[in-house]
Order: C-alpha cells, then structure tokens, then sequence
C-alpha cells in the first residue's frame, strides 16, 4: 500500500478516535468508519482491492459525515484522492 494513503487512513483513525473522545461522533459511526477503513487496509494490503469501490464507498461516507463532521470527511477525502490517483 502507498505510504501517502497510509498516512491518510492514519489521520482518519486518529480524527476517529478523537471525534469520539469528544463525544462528536457516536459507536455506530465509529464502527462504520473503523471497518472501511480496515477494509480498505486489507483490501489493497492483499492487492486485490477494487480500488473504484473503494473510492466510492469512502466517498459515499464523506458526503454522510460532510454536515456534522467537516474534518473527519476532509480525511476521508484526501484518502479518496491518493486512491483514485492508483491508476483508476
């Protein structure tokens, strides 16, 4: 896996962690956002990742936590944009 998407799905889980410290994100979101990202992990670790899907399914979940939680969907974001450079 890219070093650059690495980095990116690390400051998501930390915005994770710290969203949900500061009670700005409830476990459901939490969870949804910890298994994509582990998914995303896994999936491109393996090398058989379908990064489209990837791309659009944290995408999809930007546009969900855009209104309520602008920096954790600014993270989701940047690790859209280092997916979809991958040769899409």
């Amino acid at each position: 896996m890219d070093d650059e998407l690495r980095t990116h799905l690390d400051q998501l889980e930390a915005k994770i962690a710290e969203a949900r410290a500061d009670g700005q994100i409830d476990e459901a979101e939490r969870e949804e956002l910890r298994v994509l990202v582990e998914r995303v992990r896994t999936d491109l670790g393996a090398g058989e990742a379908d990064r489209e899907g990837l791309a659009e399914q944290l995408e999809e979940s930007a546009v969900r936590f855009e209104s309520d939680h602008p920096t954790v969907a600014a993270v989701i974001r940047s690790a859209v944009h280092t997916l979809t450079g991958y040769g899409m």
